[in-house]
C-alpha cells in the first residue's frame, strides 16, 4: 500500500491522480441523474466543435463523447505514469535523475494515452454496423431512435430496423444547434454525402401517419 500511495502522489503520476478522482466523481454523480455526461460536448450554430471538442478534434480525437474520450485519456495516462513510476522506484534513484525518469515517464504515459483513446474509439467505430451503398438512400424518410448519448451537429448515433427486421446504428447529425437526447425518435430527412453521416431532426410519433 506504501508502494501504491508514494508512486500515486509522485511525480508524474500525481498530475493525473487528482484528475482521476474527478472523472470518478462525474461520473457517479452522472450516473443518479445529477449531471449531463453530454455536458462536455459543444458546438457552435454552424454545427462546429467549439472548447474541448474542438481542442479534442485537433489532436484526432473528438470523434466520441467528450467525457468518453477524456475519462479514457486520463485512465490510461494514469496507469502508465503509475506502472512507470513503480519501476522507476525500483531502480531506487535520487535528485536529477529521479526527475528525469519521470519527465521521461509522463512523456510515455501521455503519448500511450492519445494512442490507446485513438485506436479505443477507432475499434468501436468500426465494429458499429452502418450500411453501404444504395440502401443508404433508403433510410432516408424513416424514423430512427437515438442511441449512445445524445445528437448534435457534431456527434450522434442512431439505431433503426432494416426491412429485414436488423436493428443496425448509423452515424446521424443534426443542424441549427438542434440536440435530441438519447431514447428520442428522429427523422432521417437527408444524407450528407461529405461526412459520411444522416442528417436528422426531431419527430413526433403522433404525427406518423403509420399509428393507429
Amino acid at each position: 500500500m506504501g508502494l501504491f500511495l508514494s508512486t500515486a502522489f509522485g511525480f508524474p503520476t500525481v498530475l493525473f491522480t487528482p484528475m482521476l478522482l474527478v472523472i470518478v466523481v462525474y461520473w457517479i454523480v452522472a450516473a443518479v441523474g445529477l449531471a449531463d455526461a453530454e455536458m462536455l460536448d459543444s458546438v457552435d450554430a454552424d454545427g462546429d466543435p467549439v472548447g474541448v471538442s474542438a481542442a479534442l478534434g485537433r489532436v484526432g480525437l473528438g470523434k466520441a463523447p467528450v467525457a468518453v474520450e477524456i475519462t479514457l485519456l486520463v485512465l490510461s495516462a494514469w496507469f502508465v505514469s503509475m506502472m512507470g513510476g513503480i519501476v522507476t522506484s525500483l531502480l531506487d534513484p535520487d535528485g536529477a535523475l529521479l526527475w528525469a525518469l519521470g519527465a521521461v515517464v509522463l512523456v510515455i504515459a501521455v503519448v500511450a494515452a492519445w494512442a490507446f483513446t485513438s485506436g479505443a474509439v477507432m475499434a468501436v467505430q468500426r465494429f458499429l454496423p452502418k450500411p453501404r451503398g444504395s440502401s443508404e438512400n433508403e433510410l432516408v424518410g424513416r424514423t430512427c431512435v437515438i442511441r449512445i448519448g445524445a445528437a448534435d451537429g457534431g456527434f450522434g448515433h442512431a439505431e433503426i430496423t432494416t426491412a429485414g427486421g436488423a436493428a443496425i446504428t448509423i452515424p446521424v447529425r443534426t443542424i441549427g444547434g438542434e440536440v435530441l437526447p438519447p431514447g428520442s425518435t428522429a427523422l432521417i430527412f437527408d444524407r450528407s454525402d461529405d461526412q459520411d453521416v444522416f442528417l436528422v431532426t426531431r419527430f413526433d410519433p403522433a404525427l406518423d401517419p403509420g399509428q393507429d
